[in-house]
């Protein structure tokens, strides 16, 4: 056997082995058992069975051609649209070479050996397969995270410019950016809690995304100037529990504790409202609804107040006055904050950073 230096787990995934004879899949495992984790089948039907079973775990499958029920390429062809990363070996005699080799495009196989074995150049054949694998996998998730951020970074970009429609259309409306974020961490905080998960969260449909924007941005500049119109925090706090339980807050009451008022409610509309800003849901009462819900924050972050959402069952908020009194600013210096922070405060709103 070779004594290799390489720094590799090659026991981090595992090798199928197919063959039907019994005596072939013990020799096997016997020469290669202790540096390799090896699953066996003993022919294409059940192998494809066990691939089924384990196929996140397996590296590399080596199958006899010549079997009973299946052959190796006809078992390889089944999997290897779906599964075009695993290194796939040919196990053949002499006599089936034209066919092997004939049949290499069809089941995506990486390369083929001959019986009987050349068991030197066999390891060394599993182990740089099982090397390349593992460089591969580990390459193919770095890059997954690099466009993950990337996605990340534009969706960021694009819910931040719910914050900046209020200046675009003239609307005199403070601490829109905060009333954006706050509205996003509550959805995504009930999409975390649901039965759903959030992996759709972070891999929308851009172009649908951008359609979808434009034409809730201007439904945003219409709806807004009347949220405004409110006067005062309390009734602005009054108002977003109406739009909440219009978008399907079931069961919202409103109760003081300390010094903010709770809105509390049995279900949790607000994953899906997010959904609507995100060009995932395009049911137009969910649409209008997420205007108006979102509207209606901003309208108590105008008044100085700050949404807080309280981790449980349903959905509820805390509204306060926010500790920090909002310091006068000019619609082009809040425009400047917005296009600088705006990214950053909306990705830690997401959880992205």
């Amino acid at each position: 056997m070779i004594n290799d230096t390489e720094d590799y787990d090659y026991q981090r995934y595992a090798i199928l082995f197919v063959d039907d004879e019994a005596n072939t899949r013990k020799y096997f495992r016997r020469l290669f058992g202790e540096k390799f984790r090896i699953l066996e089948a003993e022919d294409g039907v059940q192998a494809l069975a066990v691939f089924r079973e384990h196929a996140d775990e397996i590296g590399i499958i080596v199958t006899d051609q010549r079997m009973p029920n299946e052959t190796g390429v006809g078992f390889l062809s089944k999997i290897s649209g779906d599964y075009p990363d695993i290194i796939k070996i040919l196990s053949t005699a002499y006599a089936d070479i034209d066919a092997a080799i004939g049949s290499v495009n069809q089941g995506g196989i990486f390369r083929y050996i001959t019986k009987p074995w050349d068991i030197p150049q066999l390891e060394v054949t599993l182990r740089r397969s099982m090397e390349f694998f593992t460089v591969k996998r580990e390459r193919d998730a770095l890059l997954g995270a690099k466009m993950q951020a990337m996605g990340n970074v534009l969706l960021a970009s694009r819910l931040a410019a719910f914050a900046l429609a209020p200046v675009c259309a003239g609307i005199s409306c403070q601490r829109a950016a905060e009333a954006v974020a706050s509205f996003v961490q509550t959805g995504v905080a009930g999409r975390r809690t649901g039965s759903d998960g959030d992996s759709d969260l972070r891999s929308p449909d851009w172009t649908r995304l951008h359609e979808r924007q434009v034409a809730l941005a201007s439904a945003l500049e219409t709806r807004l100037p009347e949220a405004l119109q409110t006067s005062g925090l309390e009734a602005r706090t009054a108002a977003l529990a109406t739009e909440l339980a219009t978008a399907g807050a079931a069961g919202l009451a409103s109760a003081t504790v300390a010094a903010a008022t709770r809105l509390s409610a049995t279900s949790d509309p607000s994953p899906d409202l997010l959904d609507a800003l995100l060009g995932r849901n395009e049911d137009a009462a969910v649409t209008r609804a997420a205007v108006r819900v979102l509207s209606a924050c901003m309208a108590v972050y105008d008044a100085g107040g700050v949404i807080r959402r309280i981790r449980g069952e349903g959905l509820t908020l805390d509204v306060s006055s926010s500790p920090t009194p909002a310091k006068p600013s000019s619609p082009g210096a809040e425009t400047a904050k917005w296009l600088i922070d705006d990214d950053l405060l909306i990705a830690a709103a997401l959880g992205l950073l």
